[in-house]
């Protein structure tokens, strides 16, 4: 008898959600339910700021924040114009510290209890909501990393350079490390530890009104490559581009025509076009909003993005309601790094 009520009991409990609430089992299979529609809404359109930065993510990415202190070279070898010439030893050089925020995102939901009660109801609403935190994710990453490019020519700066965290103090604030904007024209530009002087954006390089034309893209390949092209301590480097970044439309369109063709653009029949095979990509990316065209080195190690916390969602009971919440929260920032404004030109944008 007391077996049969022990079951009758635990029958009824199960059927009323509403004052005995979910089974531990039932909590973590909603729990799993929000991971999955959160990544398929994730997944619904591509993203590209994977495309544009380097990712950095696991063991490498901890604390509130991350720093880094640039080592120059102590100075050229010495050519030995003797035998047994002693060696010149040199203490090592220090270039710029750079810093990275790890910035936190989160969402709540709240579910009442009728809605627990009524389990297609509630898995309804799991679906519909775990599916728009996926895009609101999706949305905050390409948000902040565009606006890198949206943002870095303003002379004040923007919060996504500000690498402060708790215990460590960015001293150039909103601008790149240097104190500078991210990108510069030839009226403000920054120096080196080397002591010379270089700007990466020229505002000419964008068409007032018009199309964008094969002379832009010569006048930032040049940019780039031969006036660019030296490191901190202003030694020759190596600074190719692989990739053009414009808005889409017509943008989009020009830059694809120019590299694509066979034959170089307003040139004779026989002339071959010098731009094709030159960049690996050609991307447009819907959240740029500067009148603006980009050339660079796409995943450049000096540009990462860095995702500290992967979504982390929970879902649990509300004794006040005896309903039900849910919770994501997700951590990542942008560590520009020493070297990164010789990564990417610009031409257009915002005069800085």
């Amino acid at each position: 008898m007391f077996r049969y009520l022990r079951i009758k009991l635990m029958a009824y409990l199960s059927n009323n959600s509403g004052m005995a609430g979910m089974t531990t089992g039932q909590v973590e299979a909603t729990r799993k339910d929000l991971y999955k529609y959160e990544r398929d809404g994730v997944m619904e359109e591509e993203v590209m700021y994977s495309k544009i930065y380097k990712v950095i993510t696991g063991k490498e990415v901890t604390g509130a924040g991350t720093k880094a202190t640039q080592q120059l070279s102590a100075g050229p070898m010495t050519r030995h114009e003797a035998e047994g010439q002693n060696i010149v030893f040199n203490s090592p050089v220090q270039g710029w510290t750079t810093y990275c925020k790890y910035w936190t995102y989160s969402d709540g939901l709240t579910f009442s209890p009728e809605a627990i009660e009524d389990t297609v109801k509630l898995t309804n609403m799991i679906k519909d909501y775990a599916g728009t935190w996926g895009v609101e994710e999706r949305v905050a990453k390409e948000t902040m990393a565009a606006r890198a490019f949206n943002n870095g020519g303003d002379l004040l700066g923007d919060f996504v350079f500000n690498g402060s965290y708790v215990g460590e103090t960015d001293p150039s604030g909103n601008l790149l490390y240097d104190s500078e904007p991210l990108f510069n024209l030839s009226g403000n530009t920054n120096s080196t530890k080397g002591g010379e002087t270089y700007y990466n954006s020229v505002s000419t390089a964008y068409p007032s009104s018009g199309a964008i034309l094969p002379a832009h893209i010569k006048t930032l390949f040049n940019l780039m490559t031969a006036k660019n092209n030296r490191d901190e301590q202003d030694r020759v480097i190596r600074n190719k581009p692989d990739t053009i970044l414009t808005k889409p439309g017509s943008d989009e369109l020009d830059v694809w025509e120019i590299v694509n063709s066979d034959l170089k653009a307003g040139g004779e029949l026989n002339n071959k076009n010098p731009w094709r095979g030159k960049f690996k990509n050609t991307y447009a990316w819907d959240y740029l909003d500067e009148d603006a065209i980009y050339m660079g080195k796409a995943q450049h190690k000096s540009i990462q993005f860095h995702e500290r916390l992967a979504p982390a969602m929970r879902f649990f009971r509300d004794e006040d309601t005896t309903g039900y919440k849910a919770s994501i929260r997700l951590r990542f920032g942008i560590f520009f790094k020493a070297g990164s404004r010789r990564c990417w030109v610009r031409g257009g944008g915002t005069s800085a």
